[in-house]
């Protein structure tokens, strides 16, 4: 595990370098990792990757995993967020790996939930279990088709085989699209890539995937362990427990907004810790006062990372939002202090279908296109924003933005 930590330690060094220049760029995709501390309670959301699965749980062989971790959350009165896989059944031929390795479940590909037994997990292969979801309550998001790679990452996942472009990224996140409305009726909004590997080869990146798709992109704050092969089975369930409460003995508000990370699956040692660890968690969690909602109400409560969610503008902002318009930056902020170039105004102001591209888009070009619809539309920088004024945050602006959306959607 020692090169593992040394990748994952470089990773979160690079994350904070590209965190920092996400927070210069408006998006139609935001990362979303936590959200500002609602105001109206405690509230956090738990999400659960590469389910749903019948495997039976360690502790229990008679119960499948996706089912007890239901039952916990009903015991609860708790609501999840499941980002489910559409099946691996396909990523073959494939050799085993070895147990405890980034390889545990195939040498060239993922299998979940574990090799040679992937018709155990999946949308495709497991509709009662997504049924079950939907009618409990619980979210559903993407975790992709496949869970191919997006792209290489040489130092931890060596040989595994990855997309090469952004139509086969588009393509597999599609294929689950689909079958999740027509088969249920399910509209997803939000989707986590494999591994969070953004960089697709043919220079594409997540962020145009999730575009032309119309996804947000999950993301989370709080790991919730669960996936690190331990010596023994109670080491692995305490290693998903002992975090969360050091985190809320030190502060009970610390994880107001946030965004826990889960599988819904094995850990590399072919173990399933959050079946005995998810009780835990949730009796922490409500003796301290949380509710656990899903994502998208998460969202729905505090959308951006840094603004109060019962800010004077919240209404105009969340109007803004449900019609697309681009007010936020990639790294789900909103800089409300930050003072308002033309750039920004005419992107905030434009019809969000001018960036709705099946290509990758630039934010170049996202500035260019902003403009010339600015320019076709009659919007002036000078005399709808400033108004005789200098300068202009950006969050005074909000309310003439509305205006700006309102007439357009009444003249359109």
């Amino acid at each position: 595990m020692g090169l593992y930590q040394l990748a994952r330690r470089a990773n979160a060094q690079l994350k904070k370098i590209k965190k920092r220049r996400a927070g210069r760029i408006l998006s139609p995709v935001r990362r979303i990792e936590r959200v500002f501390p609602p105001a109206e309670g405690r509230f956090v959301a738990m999400t659960f990757d590469d389910g749903p699965t019948v495997l039976p749980t360690t502790s229990d062989p008679n119960t499948g995993l996706t089912a007890s971790l239901l039952d916990t959350l009903a015991r609860f009165g708790a609501k999840g967020t499941f980002d489910v896989i559409g099946s691996t059944a396909d990523n073959y031929p494939d050799q085993p790996g070895r147990l405890g390795d980034f390889s545990w479940s195939g040498v060239q590909f993922d299998h979940y939930p574990r090799y040679g037994e992937d018709t155990l997990a999946g949308a495709v292969h497991q509709p009662e279990l997504i049924r079950r979801i939907l009618a409990e309550g619980h979210e559903i998001t993407s975790h992709t088709y496949s869970h191919r790679l997006w792209g290489p990452m040489r130092a931890i996942y060596g040989r595994r085989v990855c997309f090469e472009t952004l139509s086969q990224v588009t393509d597999d996140l599609s294929r689950l699209d689909r079958y999740l409305a027509e088969g249920f009726g399910c509209h997803v909004a939000l989707s986590r890539p494999p591994h969070y590997i953004d960089r697709i080869p043919d220079g594409a990146t997540a962020y145009d995937a999730y575009r032309i798709l119309g996804y947000q992109y999950l993301a989370a704050s709080f790991d919730g362990a669960g996936w690190q092969p331990l010596p023994t089975y109670e080491d692995e369930v305490e290693a998903m427990v002992a975090p969360l409460r050091r985190a809320l003995e030190a502060d009970p508000d610390s994880l107001n907004g946030q965004i826990i990370f889960q599988k819904d699956g094995c850990s590399m040692s072919e173990r399933t810790p959050v079946a005995d660890a998810l009780p835990r968690q949730l009796e922490l969690l409500t003796q301290y006062g949380y509710r656990v909602i899903p994502v998208s109400a998460l969202l729905a409560l505090s959308p951006f990372a840094d603004l109060p969610s019962r800010c004077p503008e919240m209404e105009d902002i969340r109007f803004l939002l449900s019609r697309g318009q681009v007010i936020g930056y990639r790294s789900n902020t909103f800089a409300p202090g930050r003072r308002l170039t033309a750039d920004e105004f005419y992107i905030m102001a434009a019809d969000p279908a001018i960036f709705r591209q099946a290509r990758p888009l630039s934010y170049g070009e996202m500035k260019r296109l902003a403009r010339a619809y600015a320019k076709k539309q009659g919007i002036d920088f000078r005399r709808d924003a400033l108004q005789g004024r200098r300068s202009i945050t950006r969050l005074e602006a909000v309310p003439l933005l509305r205006a700006l959306v309102e007439k357009r959607v009444w003249t359109a």
